[in-house]
C-alpha cells in the first residue's frame, strides 16, 4: 500500500459519514478513524487517527487465553454450507492452519484460518452473524 492510497482513503473517509474503516493488503492493514463527527466539544481539536499494523501474530491481552479472530468482514459460517455440522466445537482441539468457519465476503465464501493451535474454549459468534476485521470468533487454551 503506497502513501497516494493511504492518503485517498483518508479523505475518504474525510468527506463521509464513516466513523471507521479498515483496509487490508496482504499482512498489512490500516486503520483510518474519522473524529470529526464525534467530536463536538472542541472543533478546533478535530483530529483523525491513522494507525497501521501487520496482522501476522496479533498478541492477545489476556495470556491465558488466545483467541482466532476474523479475518475479513462479513458473515460468518461455522459450516462450510449450512447443512453438515460445524467445522469445529467448544472442546475440539485445533491446529495452526486449520480451518475453523467461514465468512462470505460480497458473495465469496472464504476460508478463516487458525494462526494458533489450541482447544476451543468458547464460541463468542452464531452461524450468520455479521463479522468485523479482527473481531474475536473463537476463545483458545491451551
Amino acid at each position: 500500500m503506497d502513501i497516494k492510497q493511504i492518503a485517498r482513503a483518508v479523505e475518504l473517509v474525510e468527506l463521509s459519514q464513516l466513523h471507521e474503516v479498515t483496509i487490508v493488503e496482504g499482512w498489512q492493514s490500516i486503520r483510518v478513524v474519522n473524529n470529526l463527527h464525534h467530536n463536538t466539544m472542541n472543533p478546533v481539536e478535530e483530529t483523525y487517527s491513522l494507525e497501521t499494523s501487520t496482522t501476522q501474530n496479533d498478541a492477545s491481552s489476556d495470556s491465558s487465553k488466545a483467541q482466532i479472530t476474523a479475518t475479513y468482514v462479513g458473515r460468518i459460517y461455522l459450516s462450510e454450507d449450512g447443512a453438515n455440522d460445524d467445522l469445529v466445537s467448544k472442546g475440539d482441539q485445533v491446529e495452526q492452519g486449520q480451518t475453523v468457519c467461514f465468512i462470505d465476503e460480497l458473495s465469496r465464501l472464504l476460508p478463516v484460518v487458525s494462526d494458533k493451535s489450541g482447544t476451543i474454549s468458547d464460541i463468542l459468534v452464531k452461524s450468520g452473524d455479521n463479522v468485523e476485521y479482527g473481531q474475536a470468533i473463537f476463545e483458545l487454551k491451551g
